[in-house]
């Protein structure tokens, strides 16, 4: 029975070290993806000042309404790289939570697999 508890505990154990490297590579994946997005929204916001610096002085009408679109269009991107980094900082926090508790229990699996190791040897002893 004991061994049956322990060949339990060393499954789940392996399962939680793959769900541990999974989470991991997945995180990678999230702060790779954070950095595009930042370097992104920051040469958005360089065009968006080009733009802005060009709009200075007397314009054509039309050519005026054209940089009024173009500044929109800018800032609405903006705002969604602003709402997607926020949302991959995040799911990035959730992971390290996550993560943490991962450890506990994979610490905790290796206590009781010891506990179960001392029992299976004292059983194995009294013999």
């Amino acid at each position: 029975m004991f061994e049956q508890l322990l060949s339990l505990k060393k499954r789940r154990q392996g399962r939680m070290r793959q769900q541990l490297a999974a989470g991991n590579q997945r995180y990678q994946q999230l702060q790779h993806s954070q950095q595009l997005l930042v370097e992104e929204r920051k040469e958005l916001q360089l065009e968006w000042s080009r733009l802005g610096q060009e709009g200075r002085g007397k314009l054509a009408r039309d050519r005026l309404y054209i940089i009024q679109r173009e500044l929109e269009q800018y800032y609405q991107r903006d705002k969604a790289l602003e709402e997607e980094i926020s949302r991959v900082e995040s799911e990035c926090t959730t992971w390290l939570s996550a993560k943490a508790d991962l450890h506990k229990r994979i610490q905790q699996n290796r206590i009781d697999q010891e506990k179960l190791m001392c029992l299976l040897n004292e059983g194995l002893d009294a013999y």
